[in-house]
């Protein structure tokens, strides 16, 4: 009984060291703005927190009426205060879509 509290105790001990000493995997750094009026949904989708569902949400919100303003994309269903405060850098509702990761081209693959 007691080498099996031993074994317990050191496997878990591991597990923390492990859990803990791994790098956290970090966000793609990203360059650019996206219009929110003319962006794909692959462009949208590069955005933080934004995955498919929510850039079909945001072109079939503009199917219907354009975004005047960054703002209005918090009348999107899922797009609150958080989300669109780790949006806001990257958005526009004029000019060209520029959004990319940041030295993607420099890379090797």
């Amino acid at each position: 009984m007691r080498k099996l509290i031993q074994s317990l105790l050191c496997g878990a001990a591991l597990m923390s060291t492990l859990f803990v000493a791994a790098p956290a995997m970090a966000a793609p750094e990203l360059a650019g703005q996206v219009n929110i009026n003319t962006a794909t949904e692959g462009e949208l989708d590069l955005l933080p927190g934004v995955g498919p569902s929510l850039a079909k949400k945001v072109i079939a919100y503009r199917k219907s009426k354009k975004f005047a303003e960054i703002t209005h994309l918090m009348r999107i269903r899922g797009i609150g205060r958080k989300t669109f405060a780790k949006l806001k850098p990257f958005l526009s509702v004029e000019g060209q879509t520029t959004l990319h990761v940041a030295g993607a081209a420099n890379k090797k693959r």
